[in-house]
Order: structure tokens, then C-alpha cells, then sequence
């Protein structure tokens, strides 16, 4: 019985200071430029959206927690979770809609297979995916909050320059409006070691050279240089892409999952029904994760890949 007990805690005996929640604390220090850019350009739709996504996805996570009653301790990714959900989202969104697609990544993307660490999709992309299934009228409402809706920048031809996208003045999701504020983030992420420079640089570099050979324009020039810098590409290769559970683990795995994403966003840009596939890129990647993983698995030395490759010691 010792010798199961010793087995079953066996190595790796690897502790860290940072803990999940500090995890989650850092990554939510990165979201706050994009945040506090969302709440300067939409003002109070924005902050609505906010409030309504991150309370929906923390009682609901608080609430299965209550449930499995097996003293999981509340970590802070539901609201990490709520964060990204409502910078995923226009600001004319339906609350009751974006509240429901709170419960959704929640309850049954997340917590319906276990918790954190189990769920095989990234919850706030499968509550967007959600709402543009069931509910797509409520991601209808793109507009500033003194202007009347209109479409996404991706659907249609803007006359607003590149410093615009830059910088914030871009129309869009609320979380899309300054790509510089996003490489700020992104920068603290990276200090704080909570993401790989590798896993964004991969995604955003496969989505140019994509676009640039397939779209017809110079690498980071002209209309390839607005479609990196417009949309949810940038908010998702550094927050998303990088998401510890939704991604392979080994470095060649790595590298295939960003580069993968950059790719399906670029073809589903181009020839998709929607004008942003960076949603749908990320869960179809998630899904493909464990394959990757098993084909990028590194080999273990001093064994033997199956049993009749094992050579017979009575042949010794």
C-alpha cells in the first residue's frame, strides 16, 4: 500500500511561487490598457458589457464551484474569462445575450468537463461562437457610443489610416479598438513570463504571409498591414492563442497551434461567410490540439515504442 502511495506521488516534485491566481491577476493586469481603451471609446456601452459578462461568468462559476463540492478554491479565470468575452463583442451587444454567453463558457464549456485545466475549447471564443449560432442579431451592434451601428471594419473598406488602427481610433469590438494598447499587454505578459514571445510572433507572422500570398497585397503594406492590425487578431494572438489549456505543450506543438490559427484566420477572412475568423480559427485549433500534441511528443530514451519492438531476454 506504501508503495502505491509512493507511486501515485512521484515526480515531478517542481513548485513554483506563482499559483493559478497569480496567473490569472497578471493576465488581467495585461488586459487593462485594452480595457481602459474600450471604456474611453465606448464609454458607458462598454462598461455595461463589462460588468454584465465578468458578473454572469464569475456567479456562474461560483455557483458550480458550490455544486461539485469538491473544494476547488475560485481562481479568478472566470473573470478572465468575462474579460476577454466582452472585448471579444461590439459594444450594441444585447446584455441578456452576452450575460448568456457568460453562463455558456462557463457552465458547459469549462466547468461541464471539469474546471480549469479540462476544457478542451478556449470559453470566451466558444460563447462568441455561441452567440453568432444561436443569437447573431446581438453582434449586430458595431458602432461608437455617439454614432449610430454600422458594420465591422472588416466588412468594409475604411478610409482610416493605419496610425487610426494603431493608436484607436477603430471602429469594431470593444477590445479592438488600439493594437498598440494591445502590444502593451502583451509586453507585460511577456515580462511577467506568463506567455512566450514564440506563440503570438507565430500566429501573426503565419496571418501576413498568408494574406500576402493569397491577398494580393505587400507584406505589411496596404490592405495586409490593416488586416493584422484590424480585428481580433492581435487581442487574440496574445490573450487567446496563448491560453495555457487550449494549446499544445511541446515547442514543435507549439508553433503548429499559432501558426495553424494565423492561417484558418487569414483563409476565413478571405473566403469565409464572416468577416472575422479568429474565433472560429481558435476553436478549430483547439480541437485539433491533441493531435498536435501527440504527433509533436518528444521521444522518451531508454524505452522501447512498443512491446514487440522489445527485444526477448531469453534471446540474450
Amino acid at each position: 500500500m506504501e508503495y502505491k502511495q509512493n507511486i501515485a506521488l512521484s515526480a515531478p516534485h517542481i513548485r513554483r511561487p506563482r499559483d493559478t491566481q497569480g496567473i490569472m491577476r497578471d493576465v488581467c493586469i495585461g488586459l487593462a490598457p485594452a480595457v481602459v481603451a474600450a471604456l474611453w471609446f465606448f464609454r458607458w456601452k462598454a462598461l455595461w458589457l463589462l460588468l454584465v459578462t465578468v458578473a454572469a461568468c464569475a456567479l456562474t462559476e461560483w455557483a458550480c464551484l458550490r455544486l461539485r463540492r469538491d473544494g476547488a478554491p475560485f481562481d479568478g479565470s472566470a473573470v478572465v474569462t468575462g474579460l476577454l468575452l466582452a472585448l471579444s463583442l461590439p459594444a450594441g451587444t444585447n446584455l441578456f445575450a452576452a450575460a448568456a454567453a457568460g453562463v455558456f463558457s462557463i457552465a458547459v464549456v469549462k466547468q461541464l468537463l471539469g474546471g480549469i485545466g479540462h476544457n478542451l475549447l478556449n470559453p470566451a471564443m466558444a460563447g462568441r461562437a455561441m452567440l453568432m449560432a444561436v443569437w447573431p442579431t446581438a453582434l449586430s451592434g458595431y458602432g461608437w457610443a455617439d454614432a449610430a451601428s454600422s458594420a465591422t471594419p472588416l466588412a468594409m473598406t475604411g478610409d482610416e489610416g493605419l496610425w487610426s488602427m494603431l493608436w484607436g481610433r477603430e471602429n469594431g469590438s470593444i477590445g479592438e479598438t488600439s493594437a498598440l494598447l494591445i502590444l502593451l499587454g502583451g509586453a507585460y505578459l511577456l515580462c511577467t513570463g506568463c506567455i512566450r514571445l514564440r506563440v503570438p510572433v507565430t500566429c501573426i507572422w503565419s496571418f501576413a504571409l498568408f494574406m500576402w500570398i493569397f491577398g494580393g497585397d505587400t507584406l505589411f503594406t496596404g490592405d495586409a498591414a490593416a488586416q493584422v492590425l484590424s480585428g481580433g487578431l492581435m487581442l487574440g494572438a496574445f490573450f487567446m492563442v496563448t491560453d495555457f489549456t487550449g494549446k499544445p505543450t511541446t515547442f514543435a506543438g507549439e508553433l503548429l497551434f499559432a501558426g495553424g490559427v494565423g492561417i484558418v484566420t487569414a483563409a476565413l477572412r478571405l473566403w469565409g461567410p464572416y468577416p472575422e475568423g479568429m474565433c472560429f480559427a481558435i476553436l478549430l485549433m483547439n480541437l485539433a490540439t491533441p493531435l498536435i500534441e501527440y504527433l509533436t511528443r518528444p521521444p522518451v530514451y531508454g524505452t522501447w515504442p512498443s512491446r514487440s519492438a522489445a527485444p526477448d531476454p531469453a534471446k540474450r
